[in-house]
């Protein structure tokens, strides 16, 4: 982690404004820094907060007798890091006082990550199922024990989150969350792409992107302009389609070769190429389960009217004659 940022968090959790997302990985920071656990060491969340307090006021003494010179303030801030994510890691993991039970003590959180033509199936403690894109991540409880269940997500994924009305389902991912109750959805929210896009199968979500939100119905999706932070809702235009994605089976329609490609080579880890007017050519048409990217793209030049060119395990598609 770039020290910088760790700065920014560090800042934001000690004014208590970072958010879960923000606060979880800066414990995982310092989980990679030892090996050491540490347990919960106060009676009561009052007895914590004094602690929290004196730690933090000690650390200002120790920065003021310092020479300010970025040789010494580099170990020094690292000091800081270090205590204060303490505070947080027996907060969130380890938690254990004398009235401790079960249903009280807090968890660890872990990560799954998909490669580029990579796809997994995760699926969590409360039931919920997610079937994870490839080139696609998520971070989440090991067991939900707190009033939501929330975890971050960055990529394409399936959704088919378990029923529990207590217990919101939040998915962050970016600048935006999707809370659900019990639910299916999809959500594409990969870092190069403009957009992050929510379609509903079933149930009901609330997408919030900063001031904006939005209440949706199955059958439609919210769309989210990172660049300009604008939200709209639209209808989904094919719902079958969304949802045979994460079987494996790819339906496009009214989509530029110039996507389709790209899609391809995120999902079966290809290396195809377009070259030429084919790539704005509008193209409908379905990579089928089981069939060879090979044989799709081969198919693919025949309804654009375009050339395959193949050199040794290259493929370049190029040509094509649409306006």
């Amino acid at each position: 982690m770039e020290e910088e940022y760790l700065q920014i968090l560090i800042k934001k959790y000690i004014n208590g404004t970072a958010s879960p997302a923000e606060r979880e990985e800066l414990l995982s920071w310092y989980r990679n820094k030892t090996d050491n656990e540490f347990l919960w060491p106060y009676k009561n969340q009052y007895q914590e907060k004094k602690a929290k307090a004196r730690t933090l006021q000690n650390l200002q003494q120790q920065i003021k007798r310092q020479s300010i010179t970025k040789r010494r303030i580099v170990p020094l801030y690292y000091q800081v890091a270090a205590a204060i994510v303490i505070l947080a890691g027996s907060f969130f993991i380890y938690q254990r006082s004398i009235n401790s039970t079960p249903n009280t003590r807090a968890v660890g959180f872990t990560t799954a990550s998909t490669k580029t033509g990579e796809h997994k199936v995760i699926k969590l403690s409360d039931g919920s199922v997610i079937w994870l894109s490839a080139g696609s991540s998520i971070t989440y409880p090991v067991v939900f024990n707190k009033p939501t269940r929330e975890i971050t997500f960055e990529g394409e994924a399936f959704f088919e989150i378990a029923k529990d009305k207590k217990h919101p389902f939040i998915v962050n991912a970016g600048k935006t969350s999707t809370r659900v109750l019990g639910t299916s959805f999809n959500i594409s929210a990969i870092k190069n792409k403009q957009a992050i896009v929510v379609s509903l199968i079933t149930g009901k979500v609330a997408f919030a992107a900063g001031p904006s939100q939005l209440k949706l119905l199955p059958g439609y999706q919210a769309v989210y302009n990172k660049l300009t932070n604008a939200v709209k809702q639209e209808s989904i235009p094919n719902m079958a389609d969304v949802v045979a994605r994460h079987n494996g089976d790819y339906e496009y329609k009214n989509v530029k070769v110039a996507a389709v490609i790209e899609d391809v080579n995120l999902n079966f880890n290809t290396h195809f190429q377009v070259a030429g007017k084919v790539e704005n050519c509008s193209f409908y048409g379905r990579l089928k389960p089981g069939e060879s990217p090979e044989n799709f793209l081969k198919k693919l030049a025949i309804i654009e009217n375009a050339t395959v060119i193949q050199i040794n395990n290259s493929y370049t598609i190029k040509g094509g004659g649409c306006d």
